[in-house]
């Protein structure tokens, strides 16, 4: 008999497995319905959420690179206008520097025509003067030889005639 005591004790007893597999029907069908469902549901929420955020970040790295490309573009276009303004304002600098030369050159133009007509103005002054002191040293270097003899008109015509003479040669 140990034998069949052994064998019972092996082998359920066909309600007792009947029971547990009925247990195991409605645990499952329990588990099923309250929280396969829910897990389920959170979990695909989830993985919408995650998929989303994967759009957008690829959208946003789309447009990131769109950003890139037109401050790259920007970047350019103001180098480029940088370069036309620092070119204008060479150009502009070259062109004040030569309007300044060339004043300063008919400045310097003037001051020498100036300076030849004061000195021209002043020489013809000077011929003048030396013209009239010789006229009367003349004048009385004959006086004193002719005291008498010539009158005052004649003897000034005569020395200027004389003076002229000497100042053509």
């Amino acid at each position: 008999m140990q034998i069949v005591d052994i064998l019972g004790l092996l082998v359920p007893d066909v309600w007792t497995a009947l029971t547990q597999l009925c247990a195991s029907a409605v645990l499952f069908f329990l588990m099923y319905k309250l929280a396969w469902k829910p897990v389920r549901k959170i979990l695909d929420q989830r993985s919408e959420y995650e998929h989303s955020k994967l759009a957008e970040a690829e959208v946003l790295q789309k447009e990131n690179a769109e950003l890139n490309e037109q401050a790259k573009k920007a970047i350019l276009d103001a180098n480029k206008e940088a370069e036309a303004i620092v070119r204008s304002a060479r150009e502009e600098g070259i062109t004040v520097r030569d309007e300044l030369v060339e004043q300063g050159r008919q400045q310097s133009k003037q001051l020498l025509e100036n300076a030849r007509r004061d000195m021209e103005l002043q020489r013809s002054k000077m011929m003048e003067q030396m013209h009239e002191e010789i006229v009367d040293a003349a004048l009385s270097a004959t006086e004193k030889m002719l005291q008498s003899k010539i009158s005052a008109d004649t003897e000034k015509a005569d020395i200027d005639a004389f003076v002229k003479e000497v100042i053509n040669k």
